[in-house]
């Protein structure tokens, strides 16, 4: 995945040095290139499409959701899905994608969400940390109470997902584990 990243931001990067403006901004109210790349924790092409003045003039663009690319990359989805909503678990064509990808994000030597939170911000986006949690809790419907209640209490959106993401992964997996023993044992 790194690998892929990089050849995606240097391709970003060689369109955005000819000149080319076409599609940088995406289509009106949907999700805008910068606004896809925060929210996969993409921060090679984050950075690479920040080279575009036309980009950094729409940095707090909100979609139809009111999802702007600093709230995209506050809600770490890669690593939070499954906290917003657990019904990934049960379709394995969500599941099983999300699941190997994990890596990517806990192993990186840089977190990609934080820094491309960070990358953000240096380039000047609007950080409204009450507005990512009424957005996140808006778009997220299917969360448990005890989710909810983490998120209203949270002060860092960003880390408070990435958690409940991880211990809600964790309690599945471990879920998944004991009921393949009971069946192995039948």
């Amino acid at each position: 995945m790194i690998a892929a990243e990089t050849a995606a931001a240097a391709e970003v990067g060689q369109y955005i040095a000819s000149g080319a403006t076409d599609g940088l901004l995406g289509p009106a109210k949907g999700k805008s290139p910068l606004a896809t790349a925060a929210y996969m924790g993409y921060p090679d092409v984050v950075a690479a499409l920040l080279a575009s003045p036309l980009v950094r003039a729409h940095i707090d663009d909100a979609d139809d959701m009111g999802v702007t690319p600093w709230i995209a990359a506050n809600f770490s989805m890669k690593q939070s899905l499954w906290a917003c909503n657990p019904a990934v678990f049960g379709d394995p064509f969500k599941f099983v994608p999300m699941l190997v990808t994990q890596p990517y994000y806990v192993s990186n030597a840089v977190p990609p969400y934080r820094k491309t939170r960070e990358l953000l911000e240096q380039a000047g986006a609007h950080a409204d940390m009450a507005k990512a949690k009424d957005v996140w809790l808006a778009n997220c419907k299917n969360r448990s109470p005890a989710i909810e209640s983490g998120i209203r209490g949270a002060t860092d959106l960003q880390k408070t997902v990435q958690a409940l993401g991880a211990t809600t992964l964790t309690e599945q997996l471990q879920r998944m584990q004991k009921k393949a023993a009971e069946a192995r044992k039948q």
